[in-house]
């Protein structure tokens, strides 16, 4: 049997029996929120190539560990007739959300930004900027890209948050000034507030639309741009903007999510079911249960208003209209970066992680 053929049925199976898997969480997500929560969590975890709190059974292949989860996960939603609940309706839960849990009370409605405020805060200074330098060396391990390039130079975090890369881009380079900026009042405050402590004085933070920048042309010798445009409205005017304002031979990181896979779809198909729970609901379920505050990759797929996933190929057909004179995709030394085992040889890879991520090294 032709191979692609093969791995197209096999992907089809998997995506029906997670299809299935969504069809009963439905029926019980009014009920019992809590084990829709907990058994999303679980088929997503299971999605990445590794995870350090799950015994992975030996000689399972990839794809068998996910149909395994899933049929787990079926199985137990169809056999909770015995479990009883305090919930009757989507009311009642969003009820318990702001009158129970208001420690986790966030406005997260309609902004991408408002996401991300309320997971930054889950971060102590310490891990949150030491986490966030491994993560940087990491990330340029195999671009042969050295930071010290970047002394005395003027530097952008192109959707910074509350600015974590931002501080590490500071302390990693050396940087004349290095400046972050992002829709977010919240976490552009956050942001300041930790520079402030961490005694950091070369950095400006900025409330500003990345589609938008306020910024001359040819203003960066360097832009730092990691996971932001594929949330915004028009991901190809970010890269303009980008483009825009990187100084001619300068370079910059981008990274975007990819298409493709199971990975993806349930990116794609997740959110439409746990936007119904609400955001503090389900962090404080995941808190519960013991997940580090660091792993919060679940909870913003989940809610976040937009998420576009884009091709290998449309994304370096775009990059080379756009004017960038060299477009190098790179890898990292993270063990969870789909990218070590979407471009690896491994047979399921594909059906898997479909076109893995898109992190690359430019040149205006």
């Amino acid at each position: 049997m032709n191979k692609d053929k093969t791995n197209l049925d096999r992907l089809g199976e998997l995506k029906n029996k997670f299809d299935e898997f969504l069809v009963l969480a439905e029926e019980h997500i009014h009920s019992k929120p809590w084990l829709v929560v907990i058994l999303m969590h679980e088929y997503y975890r299971n999605l990445y190539p590794i995870d350090p709190y799950i015994p992975f059974k030996d000689g399972l292949s990839h794809t068998e560990r996910i149909s395994l989860i899933l049929d787990k996960n079926i199985e137990i939603l169809k056999n909770t007739e015995y479990l009883g609940s305090y919930f009757s309706q989507t009311t009642d839960l969003a009820k318990l959300a702001d009158e129970k849990l208001a420690n986790y009370k966030s406005k997260t409605k309609g902004k991408t930004q408002k996401v991300y405020d309320s997971l930054w805060k889950k971060f102590d200074i310490d891990n949150y900027l030491k986490e966030a330098k491994e993560i940087i060396l990491e990330r340029f391990l195999n671009s042969e890209f050295d930071f010290s390039t970047l002394k005395n130079k003027v530097l952008l975090d192109l959707g910074s948050g509350s600015g974590r890369y931002t501080i590490a881009l500071a302390l990693l380079s050396e940087a004349k000034k290095v400046y972050g900026v992002d829709l977010g009042e919240e976490s552009i405050k956050r942001g300041k507030e930790i520079a402030k402590k961490a005694g950091v004085s070369n950095i400006e933070f900025k409330v500003a639309d990345v589609l938008k920048l306020p910024f001359e042309d040819n203003f960066f010798d360097f832009i730092f741009c990691n996971g932001v445009l594929h949330h915004t409205d028009d991901m190809e005017k970010g890269i303009k903007e980008l483009f825009r304002v990187l100084k001619p031979k300068a370079r910059s990181y981008l990274y975007l999510y990819a298409d493709g896979g199971l990975f993806w779809y349930a990116r794609k198909k997740a959110p439409l079911l746990m936007k119904k729970i609400p955001q503090e609901y389900s962090m404080a379920i995941l808190d519960l249960i013991g997940m580090p505050k660091n792993r919060f990759l679940f909870v913003d797929n989940w809610y976040v208003p937009k998420e576009r996933h884009t091709s290998r190929e449309f994304l370096e057909d775009y990059l080379k209209k756009a004017g960038f004179s060299e477009i190098k995709k790179i890898t990292s030394g993270r063990s969870t970066d789909l990218d070590n085992y979407a471009v690896a040889n491994i047979p399921e890879a594909k059906i898997i992680w479909g076109d893995g991520e898109h992190r690359y090294l430019l040149r205006k």
